[in-house]
């Protein structure tokens, strides 16, 4: 088992992200999708990582293995979106919370406004 799947359709943006988390991880422990490929959603579900890693600018991602397949059928999985032209990473989870009623909605979603404005101090 991978513990991190790298998506991407350039091998330059990921290049030294696959070095820098092989150090980290071992060898063994990252799996390098080219979403090219006609069975690169299979090959990452198969893979069964904690973590996926995808270039947030590239569109063949999209295409090739949509996110929201991964979500749903990895469900303790996370994902990083890697902007490179931004400098930023985005971290998308699968959490899921119980929500019978409008009011465990309400619920849900007030704990997680209140929680992001109690500890984001980059805005006001």
């Amino acid at each position: 088992m991978s513990r991190v799947a790298i998506l991407s359709s350039r091998s330059i943006f990921t290049e030294g992200v696959i070095v820098g988390l092989r150090q980290r991880f071992g060898a063994d422990s990252v799996l390098v999708v080219d979403v090219r490929q006609a069975d690169s959603l299979e090959r990452v579900l198969a893979a069964q990582p904690a973590s996926v890693i995808v270039d947030a600018t590239d569109a063949e991602i999209i295409r090739h293995c949509p996110l929201q397949a991964l979500i749903e059928r990895l469900p303790a999985v996370a994902v990083f979106r890697l902007n490179p032209q931004k400098d930023r990473v985005t971290v998308v989870t699968s959490e899921q919370r119980p929500a019978c009623q409008l009011s465990d909605v309400i619920e849900v979603i007030s704990g997680v406004i209140n929680a992001k404005e109690g500890n984001d101090t980059n805005h006001a």
